[in-house]
């Protein structure tokens, strides 16, 4: 099996003109692109580890919640070249799946390392800059009950050989009941919604609870079973019990007894204060995976040989689970944490020098 071999997340830093933190900032003009946090991040890893990966890289995989970048050009060919400074190198592909893109795409790095493919590396790169609709107005409707979602990017490799931990096992689901919420047709049918502004976002979610009442709950459960029987088919598979599991990672959602029901239900361990360390940055959408594993390796709470339990959820509508091996104990970069080693800005003059 395939082995991570770095993590990096970054987090737009400072204040925005209303005094919020920058990356929960509401107005375009003072948000960073996906582009520009992905580089960040990117930035932060060894270049002797991206240069390994650019003279011999698979595939790389690019995602984000929803709209992810450039107008009528793919985004994965520009990260892609910007972050390995090739003009051309591995495959390079998409990913839509919410907030879970960043494990998925660790998932299809690992499949496409073990199906043989030419090269040693494959590249997961992620980040969204939320300004199609406003991000506190969606974390304050009883409707969508959501997470207050944070700008970030991160980058990641996966090396055929080795790394600082090791895929074990890899399991994903998807639920599409819900996707009512996002057509605006009085019939509810398939439409075209005004995109990528998307003004009218929350009272889609509204309307179509009122719709149906008690419809968004029955989704909920059903969707939350969906997440339960992710995560245990990801350690059954692997012919582990819960009890092998050292630790269980899953994103930042809100409210905070989603995830402690989830970790009750497939009988797992959650990550001790990897909620009130969540907590400072909000949900950083695809990135959360990148926070919870700088979490763990930062603070030596997963020790070489503990088996840890990543889970992401995109409104529970996509569900991916990830069960690593800790085989190294490293320090992953993540630009918000104290005693943080370099910034990306200092990073990039440096090896421009």
């Amino acid at each position: 099996m395939p082995y991570l071999d770095a993590v990096s997340v970054y987090v737009p830093e400072g204040t925005d003109s209303q005094g919020r933190p920058k990356h929960l900032a509401t107005a375009a003009s003072e948000m960073q692109s996906v582009h520009e946090m992905v580089e960040n991040a990117a930035r932060q890893i060894d270049g002797s580890a991206l240069a390994a990966a650019a003279d011999s890289l698979a595939a790389s995989f690019h995602c984000g919640t929803l709209y992810q970048g450039e107008h009528f050009w793919p985004i994965q060919n520009s990260i892609q070249q910007s972050v390995l400074g090739r003009t051309s190198a591995g495959s390079a592909t998409e990913i839509r799946q919410f907030c879970s893109g960043g494990l998925y795409g660790v998932m299809l790095a690992d499949a496409v390392l073990q199906a043989g493919w030419a090269g040693d590396y494959a590249m997961v790169t992620g980040g969204d800059s939320i300004f199609y609709f406003d991000r506190h107005e969606y974390a304050a409707s009883p409707a969508t009950e959501g997470s207050l979602l944070g700008d970030s990017g991160f980058c990641a490799l996966l090396n055929r050989t080795g790394g600082f931990a090791r895929v074990i096992s890899a399991a994903a689901r998807s639920h599409n009941p819900s996707e009512g919420m996002m057509h605006g047709r009085p019939d509810g049918a398939i439409d075209d919604p005004t995109f990528p502004t998307l003004a009218d976002w929350i009272d889609r979610w509204e309307n179509y609870d009122r719709r149906g009442p008690g419809t968004v709950r029955d989704n909920a459960i059903a969707s939350f079973r969906v997440a339960v029987a992710t995560v245990t088919e990801c350690y059954e598979r692997a012919g582990l019990k819960p009890d092998d599991i050292d630790w269980f990672a899953p994103s930042f959602i809100e409210p905070s007894y989603v995830t402690d029901m989830l970790a009750k239900q497939t009988f797992l361990k959650p990550v001790p204060g990897l909620y009130e360390f969540a907590t400072q940055f909000g949900h950083l959408t695809v990135s959360d995976f990148g926070v919870n594993l700088a979490h763990l390796m930062n603070n030596k709470i997963a020790k070489v040989g503990d088996l840890v339990m990543l889970f992401a959820a995109g409104n529970f509508v996509n569900c991916a689970a990830v069960l690593l091996r800790i085989e190294k104990e490293v320090t992953l970069p993540f630009n918000m944490l104290p005693g943080h080693r370099d910034s990306p800005e200092r990073s990039l003059q440096r090896r421009r020098t």
